[in-house]
Formats: structure tokens, sequence, C-alpha cells
């Protein structure tokens, strides 16, 4: 085995993750079926614009290909992450984990300061988003409906639909959000 076979094996376990077949990648990538299938092997050692085009075909970092590890530790914390800020700085939204193509989810940490009424336009292109609240309560209006979401509760709604995060408590709310992607 050499040093590249990593190349090999992550192409191979994100294609398998996906579903992918290696003529889907190849159409995916631009790279030929034959130079994907001898990378899977450790039999051609790919060339960086070679990765380059794997990497942009799949929509991964570069790195995912290169990094010989499988560890998920790695540790986050809303100190080392800029907030999106809305609703005039009364929602701060940290984006703990970006998505990915292989998990198709991302993760969210929102703190709601007391006023916050926050309007989220449909995320397009997800299917679903799991909420919930840690500390405080909020409203959580889903159309013409709302839903009073205290700490310890959670809740799963069709992402697609209009939605705002209301917080009418003297304190902030905590709430923590994953959306998944199809």
């Amino acid at each position: 085995m050499n040093e590249y076979s990593v190349i090999g094996k992550k192409l191979k376990n994100i294609r398998n993750k996906r579903g992918l077949s290696l003529s889907e990648v190849a159409s995916m990538t631009g790279v030929s079926k034959t130079m994907l299938s001898q990378i899977e092997r450790s039999e051609s050692i790919p060339t960086i614009a070679i990765v380059w085009k794997i990497a942009n075909g799949l929509k991964i970092k570069f790195e995912t290909l290169l990094e010989n590890t499988n560890k998920l530790y790695n540790v986050k914390s809303i100190d080392d992450i800029t907030p999106l800020t809305d609703d005039d700085e009364r929602i701060l939204i940290y984006c703990i984990f970006p998505f990915s193509p292989l998990s198709g989810f991302e993760l969210f940490y929102g703190i709601l300061k007391p006023g916050c009424n926050y309007v989220s336009e449909n995320h397009q292109n997800s299917c679903t988003e799991y909420l919930s609240v840690s500390q405080g309560e909020i409203d959580l209006v889903i159309g013409t409906t709302t839903y009073n979401i205290k700490a310890g509760s959670a809740i799963a709604f069709d992402a697609t639909e209009d939605h705002r995060y209301i917080c009418k408590g003297k304190d902030d709310a905590i709430i923590h959000f994953l959306v998944s992607y199809e």
C-alpha cells in the first residue's frame, strides 16, 4: 500500500455512500471511468489536476480526498465562529457543522434575544428542519400555525415552508437546529 492509497479509499467510500457508479462519477467529474477505477484500486497516482476535478465534480473540499483519517473528533466552539446576525442582531446563528454532501445536513446553534422576530424563508433544497430548544422558549410559526417550544422540547417540520422564530421572553433562548437535504 502506498501513501497515495488514501485518495482511492476516500473516493470509493464517498462514491459508495452516495450510491454512485463509476460511470456516474465519471460524468460528474470529467475523469474517465478507467482512471477512477485505477485510483480506487491504488493502481494510479492522480495528478493534482485530477484530484481537483474529482473534488469539484463531487462538490467536496479538495482536502477531503487527501486526509488520511476517518476521525470525526473535531471540537467546535461558538467562540471560534463568527455568527450570522439578523433582526437588528436579535438572532445570532452559528454554523457548527456546514453542509457536506456526505452527511446531507448542516447543524446550527442559535441565540434568540428578547424581541426576536426572525423570518426564515423556505429552504428550497432542504427537506426537513429539526429544531430543539435548550434554554428559554420560542414561538415557531410555520405558515399560519404557531408552536410554542420550551426548553427540553423539539419539533421536526417541512423546511420548504416559510417559518418564523419569535422570542417573547425576557431572557435569551438557545436553539439547535439541523437542516437535512435531499
